[in-house]
């Protein structure tokens, strides 16, 4: 039976990171910097695995497709943020691996398994999804127009873009969607950015800038049946562990370099959560340590260095080096 998500245990949870990161992270000089353009100017997004298992020699079919992604990573001048992996079934010393292969490996014939990245912590399971090394598989895997729109949308400056995923019943479709709606343009029309006065004071870096600071969010919608963007809606609905069940409509906030903070479902998709993901995403970033915030990145082939430029707004994490520094704790007073 599906249940409601109800929208308590987001708040909760995302509170309670916002806490632990302010009181554990936060540096002598809080950043004012918005937490959306420190994401898109300092956060390199997260590697994807993509492993190929085989019991074989590869086909030709089969050799050119490894070629496409790998053409489409890290490992060449692509730009995607996933690697490829080749391995023989029967060497994989990974039990997930194992498993993928015994579930859907055929003599033969090779398996493409996709991977969310090692870092992607809140995600119940890192497999994302597994099936036979064809051309379907891998077509729109690392790409896809949404995602590229959703790239063209943060890099002019836009602070998130909201992904609506409706679940096909037009009653429950059009209530989220106009509550998605209001409260989206509600939070940009009265939330305010971080005081920026250091920034203003430099004239010379604002002209350098190739992206404008400003409060700006936006909403797309993705079809649970559109064929282009299959893989994008299995990387939403498997970051949690029962989105894949729930026959209701869907919202996830996407910001910096293709950072999905979380997913809203059903009547969770109010005016309370989309305002303190907001909040969230267009306050001052208190913890500069990414994998210390919460959310995942998806899987896109975007140059986002390319596009954002040189000019950046935001100093990067300073390196820590070196042991710990230990300080002497003076005594407590003495009792009289």
């Amino acid at each position: 039976m599906n249940r409601m998500r109800q929208p308590l245990p987001i708040i909760s949870t995302l509170l309670l990171s916002i806490g632990l990161i302010a009181i554990t992270a936060a540096p002598a000089d809080a950043c004012q910097v918005p937490v959306f353009r420190y994401a898109l100017e300092r956060w390199p997004a997260d590697n994807f695995e993509l492993v190929v298992l085989h019991d074989g020699p590869l086909g030709d079919a089969e050799s050119k497709l490894v070629d496409s992604l790998r053409d489409s990573g890290h490992q060449s001048s692509g730009s995607a943020n996933c690697g490829v992996k080749v391995i023989e079934a029967g060497k994989a010393q990974d039990e997930l691996l194992r498993s993928v292969w015994a579930q859907h490996g055929r003599p033969g014939q090779a398996v493409l398994a996709s991977l969310y990245p090692v870092t992607a912590q809140e995600v119940p399971d890192r497999l994302i999804d597994a099936g036979p090394l064809d051309a379907d598989t891998v077509a729109n895997l690392v790409d896809s127009p949404i995602r590229q729109e959703i790239a063209k949308r943060l890099v002019a400056g836009e602070s998130a873009v909201w992904i609506f995923v409706p679940c096909g019943d037009p009653k429950q479709d059009e209530v989220a969607l106009k509550n998605l709606t209001r409260f989206v343009q509600q939070n940009e029309t009265t939330l305010e950015l971080p005081e920026q006065e250091e920034i203003e004071d430099e004239q010379a870096l604002l002209e350098q800038l190739a992206i404008e600071l400003r409060l700006d969010f936006s909403i797309l919608t993705l079809h649970r049946d559109d064929p282009e963007e299959q893989f994008l809606l299995k990387m939403l609905l498997a970051s949690e562990p029962d989105l894949e069940a729930l026959d209701q409509p869907m919202a996830f906030p996407v910001l910096g370099r293709g950072r999905v903070l979380y997913g809203l479902v059903g009547k969770g998709i109010s005016e309370l959560t989309i305002g303190l993901a907001s909040r969230f995403i267009i306050g001052p970033c208190s913890c500069q340590v990414k994998n210390q915030n919460p959310g995942f990145d998806l899987l896109m082939a975007v140059d986002w260095e390319k596009k954002i430029g040189t000019a950046k707004l935001s100093d990067p994490l300073p390196e820590t080096t070196g042991a710990p520094v230990l300080l002497t704790i003076p005594p407590g007073r003495k009792a009289k």
